[in-house]
């Protein structure tokens, strides 16, 4: 077993995940999902694309001469356009490479399509669980953050 698994150093190699086989219902379910992910990958390209277009259009056309109040808000607003473009765009490759393994591994790839299918379908997982925890943690912090600026308010 490849130790990226960081099994037990006594780990009874012998046990039912060494004989696992690739079965036919198996074959049908990643041919099955292999449309949907990559009909998602796609419309995540999309959304990528229509992101950062988004961000330069606010960026140009929003932008104020620069005397006036507020002129770098269309820039600033562009920029986060594009921050959260790119934050799109692994996914997007994840789910895209899951897709493309899959249609290997049915063209007859073999261990290594397998393999590289599922790889990218963890790699996809582990990015959303990370960007999950991410944006869950800023939501606890921005409620605290308002609860303390709500009790210190009231305080006064």
């Amino acid at each position: 077993m490849n130790e990226e698994y960081n099994l037990h150093p006594y780990h009874n190699h012998e046990d039912g995940l060494m004989n696992i086989k690739v079965t036919s219902v198996m074959i049908d379910h990643l041919r099955a999902t292999k449309p949907w992910v990559k009909f998602l990958s796609i419309l995540m390209f999309i959304s990528v694309g229509l992101m950062f277009l988004g961000g330069l259009v606010m960026m140009v056309s929003f932008s104020a001469p620069a005397g006036m109040r507020g002129a770098a808000f269309g820039p600033i607003l562009g920029i986060i356009y594009w921050i959260f473009g790119g934050l799109y765009l692994a996914p997007a490759y994840f789910l895209f490479r899951f897709a493309s393994s899959i249609d290997d591994l049915l063209k007859g790839g073999g261990d290594v399509a397998m393999e590289m299918a599922l790889g990218s379908q963890k790699s996809f997982w582990r990015f959303i669980g990370i960007t999950t925890l991410v944006v869950v943690s800023f939501y606890i912090l921005f409620i605290v953050l308002a609860i303390g600026g709500a009790m210190s308010m009231r305080s006064f």
